[in-house]
């Protein structure tokens, strides 16, 4: 008799679980909605939670509070940036030509929602730090094609894993200032991606200069 109530056990489970799923994913479109249409700041938990027909208990139970549902729209987003990424990576082509294929899928992604990525940049200097950890690890993924372009360049090549890990966070930060044009005055997100590039290619001027005279 115990061994046969097992099965039935697992499948109540599995049908709770599934119910959880669909209830975090009915949160998580719905303040994508309301956040894109009113903002962040001027939508309540009980206008989240009525929009996806659940009572606002939901939210604390999925994501412990507004700004955690927030985060859940950031992981998204990275997710499907990793996603695009893996997807089409080009092997040929020049150290400059991979990275603005990159840098268009980045900035393609980012800028599908302005405004929820205002939110989302200021949100980065408030939550905890289990938080900046868990993103931590997944902008990593996010930039992993950049390490490899970089690894592939033959000019690089004798620069170690700290000094390239120092390049693509010098090339993070050019990336998300060189968005706010996009964000702040309308600016077309391929103009800003020209001056990302050119921003880049300068800073990796100055590595392919220090790496030469390593060798010499």
């Amino acid at each position: 008799m115990p061994n046969s109530q097992h099965p039935r056990r697992r499948s109540r489970l599995t049908q709770k679980d599934r119910q959880s799923a669909a209830t975090k994913a009915r949160l998580i479109e719905a303040a994508r909605r309301l956040f894109r249409e009113y903002g962040y700041h001027d939508v309540s938990v009980t206008e989240i939670a009525r929009e996806a027909g659940v009572t606002h208990a939901m939210i604390n139970a999925h994501f412990h509070c507004k700004a955690g549902l927030l985060y859940e729209l950031i992981n998204e987003n990275n997710d499907a940036q990793i996603a695009a990424l893996e997807a089409g990576m080009p092997q040929e082509g020049s150290t400059m030509e991979r990275l603005r294929w990159v840098i268009e899928i980045y900035a393609r992604h980012d800028l599908q929602d302005v405004q929820l990525l205002a939110v989302m940049q200021a949100y980065y200097w408030q939550w905890p730090r289990e938080t900046e950890d868990r993103n931590r690890t997944q902008l990593w993924q996010t930039l992993a094609p950049i390490a490899r372009i970089l690894r592939d360049d033959a000019d690089l090549q004798r620069l170690d894993d700290a000094e390239i890990e120092t390049l693509i966070e010098a090339m993070f930060a050019i990336y998300t200032l060189g968005l706010r044009p996009a964000v702040y005055r309308d600016e077309p997100w391929e103009s800003c991606v020209d001056v990302i590039l050119h921003r880049i290619g300068v800073l990796l001027d100055g590595a392919r200069l220090r790496a030469r005279r390593g060798r010499a």
